[in-house]
């Protein structure tokens, strides 16, 4: 296999002692050096016209020539390969002709990652976010013997690893982990207090206290109790907006129907951009029933999702791209539940209410790191129609004071005999809805 040629446009080296910090996005840079040796994920997302061949290269900063361990993608395979000290010949250690590990064509374009971990001695190869469901394959090397004269060399180098190169494409996008890639977080938030020892040992939730610091305070701030749709002051809130949907010339119903056909439900928020945030750091998302988002993302963003009224589920992508459209995971979040999503963990979702009937409803709070300095203020997302992407710049349809208030009043004049029992909605073509028959 002959490498392509080295394409610098930028020396760097990514501070990844940070702790607040988990990692670096950069246009253009092909090398960083990490902190720990032996240990870490690089993830590169290429410029999808001008890249046939893609090659991420390990070795030892301080000593190149004592060989580099290597992921090469290309249209027809994908290759994990070694290049030992004094030498050109490289060894492969895993490939794959399968169609799933290969480059993907441009409207498909979405990251490769490599994850080196000399404490359980492996390398993992994965496309998307750097998580471990999203591997391709993995490579072992526990059993190389240290004794061995032969074989210790290799543990020695895959111990040192801490350079990466980037070769092959033009112009990129590049992120880098001080970890390995070894478990995929789990995507329901749960308080410390209330963590049990199986919850750790199946992996069932992410303790809050784990996340970037960003996001923990955000789920400090909603996950309490109280933040609920229906308080004492308004027991009917919930049910009041149902009302409200579905009929005929009431307010969301009115406003629905103005709604573009991508977004169908409303956003209400509870503060102004204080400009730590794509838009309102507080928004009250109001799902009618059938009714989602398009695929988006989040501008590198933190965010906590709390489910107040009803069931949301929740679609994961690889990417961003025109013809990625099958999620690799999901799950459903039930009222009181919280999900999140960081720069690198869940940060591309589709939201959706799959239920017939009723509305469901969230409480959506973000915020960027404090080291964020590039504060993208646009989430990016898929126009199914047009086939493009766009930015949507977040908005506002109302006040969240002025919109309890109002729903209030409109449920103040409804008779009580229509109280008993609110109809579900139909949901129309361009995604608003329409009253049920009488």
């Amino acid at each position: 296999m002959v490498l392509p040629p080295r394409i610098t446009l930028h020396k760097f080296t990514v501070p990844l002692g940070d702790n607040e910090r988990e990692g670096l996005d950069s246009d253009g840079p092909s090398e960083a050096t990490f902190a720990v040796k032996g240990q870490g994920t690089i993830s590169v997302k290429p410029t999808p016209i001008d890249t046939t061949e893609l090659t991420i290269i390990l070795s030892n900063n301080l000593n190149p020539n004592a060989g580099s361990v290597g992921l090469t993608v290309n249209s027809s395979k994908a290759v994990l390969w070694v290049r030992e000290a004094n030498t050109a010949d490289q060894k492969i250690l895993k490939a794959s002709a399968e169609p799933a590990h290969v480059l993907d064509a441009p409207d498909k374009n979405q990251p490769y990652w490599l994850s080196f971990d000399a404490n359980n001695k492996r390398f993992r190869y994965g496309k998307g976010e750097m998580m471990r469901i999203n591997m391709m394959f993995e490579a072992s090397w526990a059993s190389l013997k240290k004794d061995d004269p032969q074989q210790n060399p290799l543990i020695e180098l895959y111990k040192s690893l801490n350079q990466v190169d980037i070769r092959g494409t033009n112009d990129h996008q590049m992120e880098c982990l001080r970890t390995a890639v070894n478990v995929t977080p789990a995507p329901h938030l749960r308080r410390p207090e209330l963590i049990t020892l199986e919850n750790i040992a199946k992996n069932e939730f992410t303790v809050a206290s784990d996340l970037p610091f960003a996001c923990f305070q955000l789920f400090n701030n909603v996950a309490g109790p109280d933040i609920t749709l229906d308080t004492k002051d308004f027991p009917d809130f919930s049910k009041a907006i149902q009302h409200s949907i579905v009929t005929e010339g009431a307010l969301c119903n009115m406003k629905l129907k103005k709604k573009e056909k991508d977004f169908g439900y409303l956003r209400v928020t509870l503060d102004a951009n204080a400009g730590e945030s794509p838009g309102a750091p507080y928004v009250c998302e109001i799902w009618p029933a059938g009714n989602g988002s398009p695929i988006h993302d989040h501008s590198k963003a933190n965010a906590v999702i709390k489910a107040l009224h009803g069931n949301i589920k929740v679609s994961w992508f690889s990417g961003l791209a025109i013809g990625i459209n099958e999620p690799w995971g999901h799950a459903t979040i039930t009222k009181d539940e919280v999900t999140f999503l960081t720069p690198h963990h869940y940060q591309i979702h589709q939201l959706h209410n799959d239920d017939p009937v009723e509305f469901a409803a969230t409480i959506q709070c973000y915020r960027y790191n404090a080291d964020d300095d590039i504060h993208y203020e646009y989430f990016d997302y898929i126009n199914p129609e047009k086939k493009e992407k766009e930015h949507f710049e977040p908005d506002s349809d109302f006040d969240f004071i002025e919109f309890k208030k109002a729903i209030k009043a409109e449920w103040a004049a409804v008779p009580d005999k229509d109280k008993v029992a609110v109809a579900g909605p139909k949901t129309l073509a361009n995604g608003t809805v329409a009253p049920m028959d009488e």
